[in-house]
Parts: C-alpha cells; structure tokens; sequence
C-alpha cells in the first residue's frame, strides 16, 4: 500500500497543478477571512466562524479538482490493470489511494492552524480561546473532507476523463451538502437531519454528537462499499 500512497504524494506535489490548487486554496481562504467583506475582524470577536463556515464550500470544489485524477487517469492511460496485476486486493489499492488524498487534504489544511494563533493574539485577554470548540471545528471539518474525498473517489471511479471526474464530484459534493436543505424547501419537510452540513455545524459546535459521528463513519463506509462494488462489477463483466 506504501507504494501506491507515495506515488500520490510525488505527482500531487511534484505537479504544478497540485502546487497551484494548494496555493489558490490558501490564497482564497485567507482572503475571504481576514480581508474580504465578512471577515472575522469585522464582528469584534476572537472567533473563527468565518474560516469554519467557508471552508466545507472550498473544500467541495477543490476536493474533487485533487481527487478527479484519482483513477480516472488510471482508466485514460490503461495503467489500472497494471496496478490489478500487483500482489495486492483491489480492496487495499482503493484504500490506499483515498488514504492518500485524505492525507494530503489533512496536511494542506494544517497551515491554517495559523489562523488559531493569529486570532488569539487579538483577543483580549491573549489566547482567550476556547480550544474545545476549536478542536471540535478542525475535526468535524476532516470528517467532511474525508465524505469529500470518498464522493470524489466514487466519481473519479465512474468517470473515464479527468475533466467529467470533476464535475460529478463537485456534483456529489453538493447534493450531500445542500441537497437535503434544498428538499426541505421544495416539499416543506424538515429532512435537514440527513444533510452533511447539519452534522457538521452540530458537531462544530463543541459538542462531540456521537449520531453525528456515526452518521459520517456510516456515509463513509457506503460510500466505499459502491467504490468496491464497481471495480468488483467491471471485473466479472470483464470475465463474462
């Protein structure tokens, strides 16, 4: 598995695409939390619900741009076989290239622990943060990044071109996001419960909601259950 994680590494970080997303993500984020209309100076509190509430938006777009490569370019260059030739379970070679990506999206986000400190150094009393709640934003934001990467994986899985890999993910993303809330509206029924962002603002919250966490680890594992299914499915369509 080892070998499979590390060559995601080198083409993320080895890719001017890779190094560009990373950038336009800190670039973007930064913007929009310290400068930009609505940033977190203009409430006259030491709080970051500004970041918090804008990165699951960046992260649905920019998670599929990461991910959409993931095996569609596998597919595109006819190496996947190759890769189903090594002593390894298909099982194992999806594990460890969606293990990859939520690596690099965990190490990308680390940098913005800068924001922490940052903001502490402008509340009075210095570093009067309440670090529960902090700790329970970052980790609700990686349980969300981990259900993006899966949808991603998923799509990159269905898709033989990059660009169409993109596009369904950014889809995914959103239709587990927003759907719900959406639904709510057009048939005036509370299905909000369902939606990622309610167990991500629940769990944001400070309070560490064990449904909330059981409804993510749920999502993840079926959203990795289909990924196995379809390569499972091509390969005895393959046979027949």
């Amino acid at each position: 598995m080892w070998p499979i994680i590390q060559k995601e590494f080198n083409v993320f970080f080895t890719s001017f695409i890779g190094i560009g997303l990373m950038f336009s993500f800190y670039l973007l984020i930064g913007l929009y939390t310290w400068f930009f209309q609505g940033n977190v100076l203009d409430f006259g509190f030491a709080e970051l619900s500004v970041f918090f509430d804008l990165s699951p938006w960046f992260f649905l777009f920019f998670t599929p741009a990461i991910c959409m490569r993931l095996f569609s370019e596998e597919f595109e260059l006819g190496t996947f076989n190759l890769l189903r030739s090594l002593p390894i379970s298909i099982e194992r070679i999806i594990f460890a290239k969606i293990l990859s990506q939520i690596v690099l999206l965990a190490i990308i986000l680390i940098p913005t622990i800068v924001f922490i400190y940052s903001i502490g150094t402008l509340s009075s009393p210095a570093f009067n943060i309440d670090f529960g709640i902090v700790f329970s934003a970052y980790l609700s934001l990686l349980l969300l990044i981990i259900v993006f990467v899966c949808l991603s994986a998923l799509a990159s899985s269905l898709a033989n071109k990059q660009a169409l890999s993109f596009v369904l993910g950014v889809f995914l993303n959103f239709v587990f996001w927003q759907g719900p809330q959406e639904i709510s509206k057009i048939f005036n029924f509370d299905f909000t419960f369902q939606s990622l962002s309610y167990h991500f603002q629940n769990i944001s919250r400070g309070v560490l909601d064990f449904s909330s966490i059981g409804f993510y680890l749920g999502l993840i594992l079926m959203i990795i259950g289909l990924i196995i299914l379809r390569f499972h499915w091509n390969y005895l369509k393959s046979r027949i």
